[in-house]
């Protein structure tokens, strides 16, 4: 009794023990480049010093970028290992374990019917094994005159030889009746394996990771994983469909790229605009140093630059300070940056080149007329004028265009902001006809280089309406201009444009014309440019 009181009082054993942890991917934010992705497990702990190994980790990971928590125990250290240290087993989730249930059922089905069709070919081949015995029958010859005998060979053969090949030919039906059968249950086999290799993580040449515990007492406890991942980005993508010319509907989809080697099954998914992996600081700006020098120096250093270099210098150059300009951010809306999270998990396979998934549907109001450049157009093309009236930021990404649901072309969509305005080109309108005729031209010297001091041109534009419909047309062209008091420009249109600096660009006119169906529109144009004798002009 004192001994058992003794080690009673004893400190117990401390237990050491390595615990394989399955811990998988639970979320992800993606940015525009690469990702942030949580793992968490909970798992039963006795009190000492433990080993947890989580085997299925990226070995392109940074241990620094790991962000591990642990409620309930003390980690004391962590190392990495870019190679397994033993096989590697997929966790097997309940999905993982209904799709196996299914091909099993699949695969015992498949196997059935061939074991029945193997019985029924047997069956045929005991049949002709039979007749084939009947047939090798001969006569002994000391009975060949017993007519008695002579009979019931010849009853034996008929009977016993009809019932077999009426066995044979039943057997025979009977296979061809299961073959039949047997392309739907390949094809069931078939489907089922595709179903569990969804929900069957790879094997990605996994590392392990190992975190050194102390339990203080038994706990259950709760990891914690986070880290930074290269390899994923996302950009949205839209389908914009011009409905009734009164109408834009924009599908929102995201288009994910997942080059890690990890699978991200059944995750919480969150699209982010922002960029950490961005500059995140200033550029940093240096001093400059200007000088001035005496002419003959600068020639003279000048002179044994050329004489030093292979190549020879036609005249001196004075480069600028070059100066960097920052592009700053413009989808910033009511915060940092603009978050999407999808409502329900998602599966993501290791090295996905592209995976698409459905955001949501705008809808917008839309204002239909047409566009026309004469200059190099030879028809009008089809304008929808809208306002972002939803609450949504449409960050920029490439747009497929449809009309009434018929694919009419594609284009890239610049960042709008709520209650901002855009111009969206929905292709062509071949019954819109432009033509833009120089019907006078006065150069001087004709060629690049003019040597006269005056040139002068008439310019006539014909919008042809040939639809059903009447149509508003924006027509744009171009009139020289000039910054010299020298060269004289002088200009003359009729009709006079509505604009004659479109967006503030000079010398840039617009006319916002209104042309029914079948009717033809002119517009005419007439410049003149004179300068001082010996000018010229470029």
């Amino acid at each position: 009794m004192r001994i058992a009181a003794i080690l009673a009082l004893l400190p117990l054993p401390v237990i050491a023990d390595t615990f394989v942890v399955q811990a998988p991917p639970v979320a992800a934010t993606v940015y525009a480049q690469g990702a942030l992705v949580s793992r968490n497990a909970s798992l039963q702990l006795p009190v000492g010093q433990h080993t947890l190994e989580l085997r299925d980790m990226d070995p392109s990971l940074s241990l620094d970028a790991m962000n591990i928590r642990l409620n309930g125990a003390t980690i004391t250290s962590r190392s990495w290992t870019a190679r397994p240290d033993g096989p590697y087993r997929a966790p097997r989730t309940p999905e993982w374990m209904a799709a196996k249930a299914v091909l099993d059922t699949s695969t015992e089905a498949l196997a059935l019917l061939d074991d029945k069709i193997t019985l029924a070919l047997a069956s045929a081949q005991a049949a002709q094994d039979q007749i084939d015995f009947l047939n090798g029958l001969t006569v002994p010859e000391d009975t060949a005159t017993d007519v008695d005998m002579l009979r019931a060979i010849g009853q034996l053969i008929a009977s016993d030889g009809t019932a077999a090949r009426a066995a044979m030919r039943g057997a025979e039906v009977e296979v061809r009746k299961l073959q039949r059968e047997r392309p739907d249950l390949e094809f069931a086999v078939a489907q089922a394996q595709a179903a569990l290799d969804a929900v069957t993580p790879t094997n990605n040449a996994p590392a392990t990771l190992a975190l050194n515990v102390s339990v203080p007492q038994p706990v259950e406890a709760t990891l914690d994983l986070s880290y930074i991942t290269g390899g994923v980005s996302w950009a949205p993508t839209y389908a914009f469909d011009l409905v009734d010319e009164t109408s834009l509907s924009i599908v929102r989809s995201a288009v994910i790229s997942q080059f890690t080697n990890e699978d991200w099954t059944d995750i919480q998914l969150t699209l982010s605009t922002l960029e950490p992996f961005a500059q995140s600081e200033p550029s940093q700006l240096r001093p400059q140093l200007r000088r001035i020098e005496d002419p003959v120096t600068q020639k003279r250093e000048l002179l044994r630059i050329q004489s030093d270099s292979p190549r020879a210098v036609a005249e001196p150059v004075i480069e600028s300070p070059v100066m960097v300009q920052e592009a700053a951010a413009t989808a910033n809306f009511e915060g940092i940056g603009v978050a999407y999270t999808l409502p329900a998990p998602v599966t993501i396979r290791a090295q996905s080149e592209e995976f698409e998934i459905a955001l949501d549907t705008l809808s917008m109001d839309a204002t239909l007329s047409a566009r026309a450049i004469p200059l190099f157009d030879d028809t009008a093309f089809r304008l929808a004028s809208v306002t972002n009236t939803s609450t949504e930021i449409l960050l920029p990404g490439r747009a497929l265009l449809f009309v009434d649901g018929q694919l009419v072309g594609n284009t890239q969509v610049r960042v709008l902001p709520p209650n901002a305005d855009a111009d969206i080109f929905f292709g062509r309108i071949d019954g819109l006809r432009l033509t833009r005729t120089v019907l006078d031209r006065n150069e001087g010297d004709r060629g690049i280089i003019t040597r006269s001091n005056e040139e002068t041109e008439e310019v006539q534009i014909e919008v042809e309406n040939l639809t059903n419909r009447s149509w508003d047309v924006t027509v744009r062209d171009v009139v020289p201009f000039s910054e010299q008091e020298d060269l004289v420009i002088d200009w003359s249109a009729s009709p006079a444009p509505d604009i004659d600096a479109v967006d503030d660009q000079r010398g840039i006119l617009e006319w916002q014309l209104s042309v029914p169906a079948g009717v033809t529109q002119s517009i005419s144009i007439n410049t003149k440019l004179t300068w001082p004798e010996g000018k010229v002009l470029r």
